[in-house]
């Protein structure tokens, strides 16, 4: 499941829709998904549950899963576009649409389970939007960059700017359903994921070779002392009762689990959220094998001999991945119905529509600035000690 992500770059979210009739020959001149698709850019070009997605949001996704794979350079020549993407030898084509349409349908779910929640964007989010596309103007070196940027993304600003709203919105119903406890049964969830936490005490059986690079293990005489060690820890343990606070308190004075310039260990809380399969099995299998509270004897993996304590899961990360599965399900079950338009659109001779209307407006930019005539420095300011800026101020 896509992540979805805030203004420039590739974002990760969309909706609305478009099809070419009659009505569309009118269209504005600056409708640049008219001028490269032949389909008005609000106009809606599919439906995902009903709801609309506009040719110019979905167009928006398809230069995105276009410029992502020239990135990746699959897209290097002509003859690529004639081949197929991926294992399972699906077309080009084909398969870009595919992944546009993805990304629409999620940012059209979000959109619809948002409004059905009553989620909207705050005064204070609103304002954080604002300032984040201020940035991204003043990035880009200006208004006129900024336009030409939505140019070649094939997306009006309106667009863009609710596209981008899609996050904040996204942000809001995690925040409603947590509130509204329909996060809060996290057990089966993390079960089936077969997510859990741990914290350790590593005795290390190896250590770091010449090179600085590579490791070598320990002599057999050597494990032993570490095995020894390790066990010594595990006694004083149980006489202190088994507790977090002095697994905690030995675990920072012995635990070999790498640490920063100043002595103290990278992870001071543990691994507080743990994927199946991020850790070496004999690891897992341990941890996995213990009650929350409960510690295990000494273990051996390729890295020495640990000392497990399992621990509850990060609550909040919990939460946010329940969340994501939820999204991923409803993107799954999501119905949708597209229009001929969508289903004719070429993504080539859209893409390479699309090149020669950008480039052919720029030049025109060019030209305009170039035939522009030059301000004397009488007409640029009554007092040259004073700015413009400074000029207005004062008035």
């Amino acid at each position: 499941m896509k992540k979805i992500q805030l203004i420039a770059g590739t974002l990760a979210l969309a909706l609305l829709a478009g099809c070419s009739t009659g009505a569309d020959l009118a269209a504005d001149p600056d409708d640049i998904a008219y001028q490269t698709a032949d389909i008005r850019r609000d106009r809606a070009i599919l439906t995902v549950d009903g709801q609309e997605v506009t040719a110019e949001e979905y167009l928006f996704w398809l230069v995105n899963a276009i410029a992502a794979q020239k990135y990746y350079g699959n897209l290097s020549d002509d003859t690529a576009w004639e081949e197929t993407l991926g294992d399972d030898g699906t077309p080009t084509a084909e398969a870009l649409k595919a992944d546009a349409l993805e990304t629409a349908k999620l940012y059209r779910v979000i959109e619809t389970r948002s409004q059905e929640a009553g989620v909207t964007l705050t005064d204070e989010q609103e304002s954080e939007l604002s300032s984040e596309i201020d940035q991204l103007i003043e990035n880009l070196g200006g208004e006129e960059a900024y336009q030409s940027y939505l140019e070649q993304l094939c997306i009006s600003e309106e667009g863009f700017l609710r596209l981008n709203r899609v996050y904040f919105l996204n942000q809001g119903l995690l925040e409603k359903m947590t509130e509204d406890g329909e996060l809060d049964d996290l057990d089966d969830f993390l079960e089936e994921q077969g997510t859990y936490a741990a914290k350790h005490i590593l005795i290390s059986t190896r250590r770091l070779g010449e090179d600085g690079y590579t490791y070598e293990d320990f002599t057999e005489e050597e494990k032993a002392q570490a095995l020894q060690k390790a066990e010594n820890i595990r006694k004083e343990l149980a006489e202190a009762g088994d507790t977090e606070e002095k697994f905690d308190e030995l675990m920072n004075q012995y635990s070999e689990d790498g640490r920063d310039e100043n002595g103290d260990l990278y992870s001071p809380e543990g691994y507080t959220y743990i994927a199946s399969g991020q850790m070496v099995s004999e690891f897992e299998e341990a941890a996995r094998s213990l009650k929350v509270g409960e510690i295990s004897d000494p273990v051996e993996t390729q890295f020495g001999y640990h000392i497990i304590m399992r621990i509850e899961p990060d609550q909040e990360q919990a939460r946010t991945d329940k969340f994501s599965d939820m999204t991923r399900q409803w993107v799954e079950g999501a119905q949708v119905v597209t229009t001929k338009a969508y289903d004719e659109l070429d993504p080539k001779t859209f893409y390479d529509r699309l090149q020669e209307v950008t480039e052919a407006r720029e030049a025109a930019r060019e030209a305009a600035q170039s035939a522009a005539p030059s301000e004397s420095p009488a007409e640029e300011s009554a007092d040259p000690g004073e700015s413009p800026a400074a000029e207005s101020a004062g008035q």
